[in-house]
């Protein structure tokens, strides 16, 4: 299971939003018929979404080999903010990832063969934020099923929690703090987290939420451009060649600039490129222990 930067963006700017990836058709979301002064947060907020993505020729540092990876991914908001006690909302939402991982090798016993790994995530993201107060408080629960569907048993499931608090700095910038704990169901890592949200004017929209970056600009109303880098990859438990549950830990950075056009009122479609940097791929007992690591040139 890989650890959404979609979802730290719920917690770090309260938007409740997800932002598209590479090669996206986007549907947005109704704006509301009170608009607000400040933060302009539908400049991150996709109702629904469909990204596809490929990375070519990567070659590993410690072996002849090389490796590509195709993902298609989709994801959609399951309904409008549910108000559960207090002043507590609840956003939910869907995604499901397919990623097809291709060695490029000739080598006898490669530990990895072509690989076709799926992903059924759910989200749920809790956030009080008052009209009257800076402050700014959420979490995310984020439960899924990472496998190969060769077989299903507990090694598939997956479980990533998050929280954070923000504060409200001016009416334009909102800075926050956090932390997450990723494969809690596993070999559980923790992570601290920084953020921020800036909205200098309608048109500049820019974000920071742990290793996630992005700048875009609104060109007009039917064209933005944008720089970004986020993470990608993924934990995925497969049946091994020997037929042993395994996981891959594949990570990488994606960097890379990108261009959303307006189709109709609602809908868009967008293009991006760029590289991929520090890329990592493990093959590891259930318990995390490496059985095979690798470090991947771009």
């Amino acid at each position: 299971m890989k650890a959404s930067s979609r979802a730290l963006l719920l917690l770090t700017a309260l938007a409740s939003s997800l932002t598209a990836g590479e090669e996206p058709v986007i549907v947005q979301p109704e704006e509301s018929s009170h608009p607000k002064p400040g933060l302009n947060f539908l400049t991150a907020l996709n109702a629904a979404s469909i990204d596809v993505t490929g990375s070519w020729g990567m070659d590993f540092d410690n072996s002849a080999a090389g490796l590509d990876t195709y993902t298609a991914e989709f994801f959609s908001f399951l309904g409008r903010p549910l108000d559960l006690f207090g002043d507590v909302q609840m956003l939910t939402a869907f995604q499901y990832e397919a990623n097809f991982i291709r060695p490029d090798t000739a080598i006898p016993a490669f530990p990895l063969g072509d690989e076709d790994l799926h992903e059924l995530e759910l989200h749920f993201a809790l956030f009080r934020y008052l009209d009257d107060s800076p402050w700014i408080y959420g979490a995310w629960v984020n439960p899924s099923l990472a496998t190969d569907f060769q077989s299903i048993s507990g090694d598939d499931f997956f479980l990533n929690l998050a929280g954070g608090v923000g504060y409200k700095i001016t009416d334009n910038f909102i800075l926050g703090v956090g932390g997450a704990g990723f494969n809690l169901t596993g070999d559980s890592k923790f992570y601290p987290g920084i953020g921020f949200v800036w909205n200098p004017s309608e048109e500049v929209f820019v974000t920071l939420f742990g290793p996630n970056f992005i700048a875009s600009r609104e060109m007009s109303d039917r064209w933005r451009v944008g720089f970004e880098v986020r993470p990608n990859g993924g934990i995925w438990n497969y049946n091994s060649t020997l037929g042993r549950s395994r996981n891959i830990d594949f990570r990488s950075f994606r960097v890379g600039v990108y261009t959303n056009h307006r189709l109709t009122e609602k809908l868009w479609l967008g293009f991006s490129t760029g590289i991929t940097t520090a890329n990592k791929l493990s093959i590891t007992n259930t318990n995390g222990s490496d059985l095979q690591k690798n470090t991947l040139g771009r």
